[in-house]
């Protein structure tokens, strides 16, 4: 697989405009075409504005709301003609539908993280969450804070042979083929893996593939989580991308992420590829 259509998420956040360079930056490094969706991770809004709020007020939401629309739209098209990159502009009332439904049709999703002072932090984690683990597709996650001129020249992928890894792994190859540097991290071996070099046999599969990368085992102490003992390599790695499995569980009506994939998307330094 190759990376030739983009789908990057904007909204009125000030990340939007971080978010997007990080697409074109992608996008021009893999010869994609950008697709950028301008939705709401909120959509609720209108129902609480109607409920809580005079017309008047939700008038200069909705104005504020089409303006930001409009800013965006023209920088969009600014920079995708700076990039010399062909990019397409949709706008939409409902981001978590239009996302899923645009899915089929990229290679590749961009999200941004949301910024947990913002009060609807937890809505728009709902809204990624859903796409990460339903779109069928990777995603890649932007950091809410800090500026990303590099992704993918340094990859660090957390590897433990399961399903999500293996895929997010496979989906994370046109990075790798691009990379200057291709680390695999992996986990001490259990008991009855204790005769095999951990990560050897993937490090082969890449070897194969044309990929040279580094294989390191991290043995984090038991008052470390995996998912803090990730965050500490990949700042000491100085990688510009991590990739990893995103692990979920269903609970009723939602889509939870687990606990290691939560902890790296709560505090990551860096992009990171998520498959499921």
């Amino acid at each position: 697989m190759e990376y030739r259509n983009i789908l990057v998420h904007l909204d009125e956040s000030e990340q939007a405009r971080t978010r997007l360079d990080v697409a074109l930056n992608v996008a021009k490094r893999h010869g994609a075409q950008v697709s950028a969706l301008f939705a709401p991770a909120v959509p609720e809004h209108d129902v609480a504005y109607a409920l809580i709020l005079d017309a008047e007020y939700r008038s200069q939401c909705r104005s504020d709301h089409e303006a930001c629309r409009r800013a965006l739209e023209h920088h969009f098209f600014a920079r995708i003609a700076e990039a010399e990159l062909k990019g397409s502009w949709r706008a939409a009332s409902h981001a978590q539908h239009e996302l899923l439904a645009r899915a089929h049709f990229a290679d590749l999703i961009v999200l941004g993280q949301s910024d947990p002072n913002n009060p609807d932090a937890s809505l728009g984690n709902r809204l990624q969450s859903r796409v990460t683990l339903s779109a069928g597709r990777p995603v890649l996650w932007v950091p809410y804070e800090g500026a990303f001129p590099t992704v993918g020249e340094c990859v660090m992928v957390a590897w433990d042979a399961g399903q999500s890894a293996t895929r997010a792994l496979y989906d994370a190859l046109p990075f790798m083929r691009l990379a200057q540097h291709t680390e695999v991290v992996t986990f001490s071996a259990t008991h009855k893996d204790q005769g095999r070099i951990p990560g050897f046999d993937i490090g082969l599969v890449l070897a194969r593939h044309g990929l040279e990368v580094k294989v390191t085992e991290l043995h984090p102490p038991p008052t470390v989580s995996t998912g803090d003992a990730l965050l500490s390599h990949a700042g000491k790695s100085g990688c510009d991308l991590i990739v990893m499995g995103a692990f979920g569980h269903a609970r009723w009506k939602e889509l939870l992420l687990g606990g290691v994939t939560q902890t790296v998307l709560s505090s990551m330094p860096v992009p990171v590829l998520m498959s499921h």
